[in-house]
């Protein structure tokens, strides 16, 4: 549309396109001034318009015209000057812009869904242009790498863990190149405090209508938890395997340690009445020496193997030092020497196998604080005691890396660990605290780079009533008893047959069957010494089927037990209240037991 006016805004031509959009006849806008076309709503302020229009001579705006029969629509307006003596004219060319307009609010609202999609996706955003730089990156991508606006303008290279920049620049060059279609797989990234992302990845191109590569659009979810919850899960995994090995290992030991350390014991109690062959005594001690040797790294073992044990008793928190002592001792050899002060100290109520976990771990972190092949140059001191306050304080001290003071706060949090891939979880510390302050404790550190760290571990004593009271037993059997012994083993009945006679009259039985039938028919024995684990009839079957018709009897049983629990058999044992007998026995062990139990019950 193309308008002549004067500078009082009279019409004085138009075109025929004009009264073609406005519904006027020429005539008719002719007798009009421009303001009585405009729509009456849209505030339009003249004079603003009119004087820098005379002074330079040119003005482009928008406004809203209304037709004839008064509908409005928008329009741009170009306005130039022309000098007609000493009164302007003004030449106006008008747009109608409705599609424009249109247009313009479809794309507004397109980039307004598009902004919310991207700057509200839960999941990381970043659009890169053909070069891979960072044209805009979402608020939840700068929340994972830990960059702002200073994002923009890098390449997605920078953020790539440095093993894999120079994967991830061929991947693109390929994407950018139309060689694959998007880009789907795993990725490590670098934050911008050090630490490490692992996350899903997937890269698409984005093409103009001709196929021609535009931008890449990236989603990055972050699975770090994820991959640490998987570590987890197959460390466990992992070790309860272990520990499953480990009891089964530990069962089949028990079974002909306890006889051959029985019998060793016998030959050596015989042989020395007399005096005889001193030599062959000799020998015989050795082997029993060899013997308890082998029963403690088998009891130590089995310390570690239970780990959904959290039965809480009193514990002498040296003897579960020295065990896991024992079990990191080559680890430590091969880094440190070791020193041990363990000060005699009151009992604490735990679970064996959880506090021995804690102090495995510490012994283990202070051996890899130290590095390998200098063993003579580096300390490692562990020591126990009681503390000013009453709390039993264990202390490992290691000479070696330290640890930064800016993570120092963060060594007890889940997953945190500044051990290569692969060494650690992170979860060892997190797991010894949670460990320590469940059973009322504390753990702390001390540390200084380049000098070592100290941990420390304070537990309280268990109260008075729960601490254990050893009370001495008379070697002198109070009456002659009757007793069954039944055990899948042969030579471990044979070995308690050796042990308890001749003072007991001492009968043998190789299965729970046979043991079962010769109950039934004489029920008068005074102690049954029954194996917890057996084949075909356990000894909880056994004994279950005794109490339906001899309840007294059952009562006066004592199991064997040689390391292998199922969670059944420990409920049995926790159910029933049974005395129990861990194998390798200390034949002297086994006679003053019987010798308590003939004097606290009566006789059948």
């Amino acid at each position: 549309m193309v308008f002549l006016a004067d500078d009082e805004l009279r019409i004085l031509d138009v075109n025929a396109r004009t009264c073609e959009v406005l519904g006027y006849s020429r005539e008719e806008l002719l007798s009009r001034r421009i303001p009585d076309i405009r729509d009456p709503s849209t505030p339009f302020d003249h004079e603003s318009h009119l004087h820098p229009l005379v002074r330079t001579g040119l003005l482009q705006f928008r406004t809203r015209y209304r037709r004839k029969d008064g509908t409005t629509f928008p329009v741009e307006v170009h306005v130039h000057v022309e000098r007609a003596g000493e009164r302007p004219l003004f030449h106006g060319i008008v747009h109608d812009i409705s599609e424009r307009q249109r247009a313009e609010e479809a794309l507004r609202a397109s980039e307004a869904r598009f902004r919310a999609a991207f700057d509200g996706a839960t999941i990381g955003m970043v659009l890169l242009d053909g070069d891979g730089r960072v044209v805009e990156m979402n608020r939840a991508m700068q929340t994972m790498v830990g960059y702002g606006e200073e994002s923009l303008g890098t390449t997605s290279q920078d953020y790539v863990h440095p093993d894999e920049r120079e994967a991830a620049r061929e991947e693109f060059r390929r994407l950018r190149t139309g060689r694959i279609r998007e880009i789907d797989g795993y990725r490590r990234y670098c934050r911008k405090d050090g630490s490490i992302l692992d996350a899903r990845l997937r890269v698409r191109a984005l093409t103009d209508g001709d196929g021609a590569f535009q931008y890449a659009l990236g989603m990055v979810e972050d699975i770090t938890d994820r991959r640490r919850m998987e570590a987890q899960l197959r460390l466990a995994d992992r070790m309860a395997s272990v520990g499953t090995l480990a009891a089964g290992v530990a069962h089949e030991i028990n079974n002909p340690l306890a006889f051959v350390l029985a019998n060793l014991e016998y030959a050596i109690r015989e042989l020395s009445r007399d005096g005889r062959l001193p030599d062959v005594v000799a020998a015989l001690e050795e082997a029993r020496e060899g013997g308890t040797r082998v029963r403690e790294i088998v009891r130590d073992l089995k310390t570690f193997s239970r780990p959904d044990d959290t039965t809480r008793e009193p514990l002498d928190v040296g003897r579960v030092l020295r065990s896991a002592l024992s079990l990191a001792g080559a680890e430590l050899s091969a880094r440190a020497q070791l020193e041990v002060d363990l000060l005699p100290t009151p009992p604490v109520l735990a679970s064996e196998h959880r506090l021995g976990q804690v102090f495995l771990n510490l012994l283990i972190n202070a051996s890899q604080a130290i590095p390998e092949g200098h063993p003579g140059e580096h300390r490692v001191r562990v020591s126990s005691g009681v503390h000013y306050d009453g709390r039993i304080r264990v202390e490992v001290k290691d000479d070696g890396a330290g640890i930064p003071p800016e993570i120092r706060s963060r060594i007890f949090d889940p997953f945190f660990t500044t051990k290569p891939v692969g060494v650690g979880t992170g979860l060892g510390l997190s797991i010894c605290h949670g460990i320590v302050v469940a059973l009322g404790g504390e753990i702390t550190v001390d540390s200084t780079v380049g000098s070592g760290s100290t941990f420390r571990v304070f537990l309280p004593a268990a109260p008075t009533e729960q601490q254990p009271r050893p009370t001495p037993v008379s070697s002198t059997p109070s009456r002659r008893a009757r007793v069954m012994v039944v055990d899948d083993e042969p030579l471990v009945c044979r070995a308690v047959q050796r042990i308890l006679s001749p003072p007991h009259e001492v009968h043998a039985s190789g299965s729970g069957r046979d043991a079962l039938e010769a109950l039934r028919a004489d029920p008068t024995y005074d102690l049954v010494l029954c194996d917890l684990m057996m084949p075909e009839m356990s000894g909880m079957d056994l004994h279950e089927a005794v109490a339906r018709r001899a309840p007294e009897l059952a009562a006066r049983f004592v199991f064997f037990t040689g390391g292998a629990f199922t969670a059944g058999a420990r409920d049995f044992l926790s159910r029933v209240g049974n005395e129990r007998v861990e194998k390798p026995f200390e034949p002297a062990a086994l006679r003053e037991l019987v010798i308590r139990l003939l004097r606290s019950a009566p006789s059948p």
